[in-house]
């Protein structure tokens, strides 16, 4: 054409609005100089030899004056086959929809979201429904997204530095100022959103089209993965769930055994491996951190217990048993962080039998009191007989204390604290569950060694700290 028809449609939208769309009908110099830039890129986006000898269809989309859309027959069947579009009003050609199949229907979208001329994204319609159902956000040719009614991907699903779009030998052109990223060019049903008012000109009636255009792995973006790589992707994916079911399961089996510190360990490792699948559905409840902070307060508790054998040595049963106290309620807290079996039972029955050494041992001071006053009065049997009764409340506060201490023959310990610690996961189906703590064979207390750093600040002077770990 020599010159340029310019229509008018006015689109009715399902609430009764009406908006009118400008069209012009004609080759890229017969446009205005404004329309220029945005014809150009549209038509090199739409044919393989970035010619301007086609006539193409422009619509002013938005009403502001500037054409934003483009529409033409590249293949010369006499029916639109092809759209492009400016969606951020740069005046540049950032996405481009093909009509494949000849339904009426793009198959086929493709995302520009940066300006530099690469195609970031792609929108397919592979069942031919009318909806897009697949897309690959990253431009790498893999499916990301499998849409279903829930819509698009969020744009902050939409990434960059994609591969070259090459529907037409030179893709879109480059430009040297990179533009906002694109809005998405479908609405949330997946449907694309130009509607060219089929009816009001021959050149946009709803007839169906074939454009001829065979998405190959040789020549299009919008090719689709081979089935050896779909295969190769899935056994990829699945190598992971299976790492990381491995490592749960052994993260499973070291808090049955009482090892935090390897749980936490196989816990991380089934993490990444979750990360990697996509799929945590193998995870149990207590986390890495939480495991990380049970194998610290392991920790504590050991520590706890190394100053209630001190104390017991010194004879300071009152001080003692704070620290069976306090032991109890680390490992307690250790137990509840990993979702453990309770280890408190031996931290029980020493505070119990320091409890009664030390009444006795608060009784054998009075008697020794007691027989000091009889002393002052002059009284020889009151004085004998006092302290009599002195070695006695000792002899049995001896005794009892003699039931905490996990280096006594009379230790009273508990079965069902006992932990086995030291163990490591190294590597999925290589598990190294640890072995058995042969302290306890001994007939002494395991302190459940963890292997973690216990050395932070806490109170070690034997006074019982009602403030911590209560």
């Amino acid at each position: 054409m020599a010159t340029s028809d310019n229509i008018t449609i006015t689109e009715t939208g399902a609430d009764g609005t009406e908006q009118e769309f400008e069209v012009t009908t004609g080759k890229v110099e017969d446009l205005g100089a404004d329309d220029q830039d945005f014809a150009e890129g549209a038509v090199e986006a739409m044919f393989d030899d970035g010619s301007t000898d086609h006539e193409a269809s422009y619509l002013d989309y938005d009403g502001d004056g500037k054409m934003d859309t483009a529409a033409a027959d590249t293949d010369g069947d006499g029916t639109l086959d092809t759209v492009v579009a400016d969606t951020d009003g740069d005046g540049k050609a950032d996405a481009i929809g093909v009509d494949s199949d000849g339904d009426g229907n793009l198959d086929a979208i493709g995302l520009d979201t940066d300006g530099d001329g690469i195609v970031d994204a792609t929108l397919r319609d592979t069942d031919g429904d009318g909806k897009m159902d697949e897309a690959d956000i990253d431009g790498d040719g893999v499916t990301d997204y499998t849409l279903d009614a829930d819509g698009l991907p969020t744009e902050e699903e939409i990434s960059t530095n994609s591969v070259e779009f090459t529907v037409g030998e030179d893709g879109f052109p480059v430009e040297d100022a990179p533009a906002d990223d694109a809005e998405t060019f479908a609405d949330d049903a997946g449907t694309p959103v130009v509607d060219y008012g089929a009816g009001a000109d021959p050149a946009y009636a709803g007839t169906p089209v074939d454009t001829g255009y065979a998405a190959t792995p040789d020549d299009s973006a919008f090719a689709t993965t081979t089935s050896e790589e779909d295969a190769a992707a899935a056994a990829e994916q699945q190598g992971h769930v299976d790492a990381a079911t491995d490592a749960q399961n052994a993260a499973d089996e070291y808090v049955a055994q009482g090892d935090y510190a390897a749980a936490a360990d196989a816990r991380e490792t089934a993490e990444n491996e979750a990360y990697q699948a996509g799929d945590s559905s193998m995870l149990g409840s207590s986390d890495s951190s939480d495991l990380d902070n049970a194998a610290y307060q392991q920790g504590v508790a050991e520590d706890y217990q190394t100053q209630q054998q001190e104390h017991i040595a010194e004879g300071d049963y009152a001080a003692a048993k704070e620290d069976a106290q306090n032991a109890g309620y680390a490992t307690g807290d250790a137990d509840y962080l990993a979702g453990g079996s309770d280890h408190t039972g031996q931290s029980d029955n020493d505070v119990y039998n320091l409890d009664n050494a030390d009444y006795q041992q608060k009784n054998a001071e009075e008697s020794v009191e007691n027989a000091e006053w009889y002393a002052a009065q002059g009284d020889a049997d009151g004085v004998e007989r006092n302290l009599d009764q002195a070695d006695a409340y000792d002899a049995s506060a001896d005794d009892f204390a003699s039931r905490a201490d996990e280096d006594s023959y009379n230790y009273d310990d508990d079965p069902s604290s006992m932990v086995e610690t030291g163990g490591s996961y190294d590597a999925p189906m290589d598990h190294d569950m640890g072995s058995y703590d042969a302290g306890y064979d001994a007939g002494g207390y395991d302190a459940m060694d963890t292997g973690v750093d216990t050395s932070m600040p806490m109170d070690t002077t034997g006074g019982y700290d009602p403030s911590s770990d209560v």
